[in-house]
Formats: C-alpha cells, structure tokens, sequence
C-alpha cells in the first residue's frame, strides 16, 4: 500500500451523473464504479464525490462543486488543496470553477477524461434535432436536451476563450476511444450509432466525444495516454452502460485510476 496522499482526490461526475445511489441508507453504486474505494485501499484521500446538479448548466454546476469544497461541515481534509478529476462535463465544470469562481488557490491539479473541450457533434445534433432516431435514443434514457447546450461545438470556443488556464494549476487531459461491434457493417450497441456520427468528422472517439476534442492543446495542459474505452467504461461501467459479467469482472478501468492517482501523488 502506498503512504496516504496529503492532497484529497476529487471525482467529478458528468452530465446526467450522480455522486452514488443508495436504497434504504444502503449504497447500491456509484458514478466512478468500485474506484473510490480501491484509491483509498492505496491510502489516497477519497471523499465521497460532490453531488452536482445532473442536467444544469456548466455554471450551475461549478458552482454546486465550489460549494461543496467550501463546505466547513466536511472536516480538516477540505482545508487543503485538492486534486480533481473530472468525467466529460465534469472536466469543463472544474475548469469554470477554478478560473470564475475565484478557486485557482485550492486546485494543485485538474485531470479531465472524455472531457468535450471543443464540444460535440452529438450535443449538435440532439438541441438542434435533425437526427430522429439519435433524438428517440436520447429521450429514451431520460436525457434533457436543455442540458446539452453548453457542449455544442458552436458553444465551447467562446466557453474557452472566456475561461483562461490558472497559472500554478497543473491540467491532464484524457481521451477515449472504441471500436463498436459490427454486423453487415452496421454499428452494434448504445454508442455504435453515436461512434459513427462523431468518426465522419472527427475520426477516433468514445461514442460521444472525440480525442481531438478529449485534447485540451493549450500550453498549460498535458495531455495523457489516450484509453481504449467508450464513454461509459472511462468509468467503469459498462459498454453499454449496464456492465456484464465479464465487465464486472474486469479490473483494468480500476487499474487506470490507481495509476492515474500515484502519477498525481508524485506531482512537486
């Protein structure tokens, strides 16, 4: 086991996340699947993750986790600086908090994985509805549309040109990328159809965000090896969304994060 790490890590859900779902004051699971608790078997500091609004805006969002390190019930753990890492939205939500809302002095680092930094076409297609059968899946998972709009292509260059990198933050970008199954060459699965979408115009992605949009490409950021996973396995569910036995089973997501974590403790 390694020595515990003084600085806190700080898992960050995405859009339509949750912190964890509990029954009758039971948790039944949680966003980052099984992760939270293998980090701290290593001995890192691990809270429970901030519960942020699921579908509102970026804003709304970084401001529930501004909230929640401020938060003087949570202990001395909270007096430090944090690491974050950030799932998809959860990437853009730690990047508004530490350079808006006045958080810079309390981030040693922010880490974001299949993070839509130049937004995604998906998100185009669903608030501008001109895909049918992508809008039916979408509402068929409970997907509000409205919370989509802040990572449309058209919204994210003035997002980023509004929201500068702080200088003594250290940023990590992670992208993701899959092959969906295929039969008659038709894309199999929840993510196939959304693969393929996002492929015509920006090549390898996760099923909902692309690499070359996982991909920061500003000085201040270093960008990570990318995971050949879709958009749910970069958090330990499953390919499509409802894990397998097999996926269940398979630890190497887990393995990501311990190494992701000992890279962010041996940061000076």
């Amino acid at each position: 086991m390694n020595e515990p790490q003084s600085a806190p890590i700080i898992l960050v859900h995405g859009l339509f996340g949750f912190n964890q779902l509990s029954l009758a004051g039971v948790k039944v699971t949680e966003y980052f699947h099984l992760i939270p608790d293998a980090l701290r078997r290593d001995g890192h500091v691990v809270p429970e993750p901030p519960k942020l609004n699921p579908g509102g805006s970026v804003a709304e969002r970084a401001q529930d986790l501004k909230n929640y390190l401020e938060d003087a019930n949570r202990g001395d753990v909270f007096q430090k600086q944090v690491h974050l890492i950030g799932h998809s939205l959860g990437g853009l939500d730690s990047r508004f908090m530490i350079s808006k809302l006045g958080m810079a002095d309390r981030v040693l680092s922010l880490t974001t994985i299949g993070t839509p930094h130049h937004g995604t076409p998906i998100a185009n297609i669903v608030v501008n509805g001109n895909e049918p059968i992508l809008n039916e899946v979408m509402e068929n998972l409970g997907v509000d549309v409205k919370g989509l709009l802040d990572i449309t292509t058209e919204a994210l260059p003035p997002f980023n040109d509004d929201v500068p990198d702080a200088d003594g933050v250290r940023y990590f970008s992670i992208g993701g990328r899959f092959s969906p199954p295929r039969i008659l060459g038709i894309p199999q699965g929840l993510f196939g159809l959304t693969h393929d979408i996002i492929a015509r115009t920006e090549q390898d992605n996760d099923g909902l965000v692309s690499v070359a949009s996982a991909t920061m490409g500003r000085p201040a950021w270093t960008p990570l090896d990318d995971w050949e996973e879709n958009h749910p396995r970069e958090v330990n569910w499953g390919i499509n969304l409802v894990p397998t036995p097999h996926e269940l089973a398979d630890t190497s997501i887990v393995e990501k994060y311990r190494k992701l974590a000992n890279q962010l403790a041996a940061l000076k």
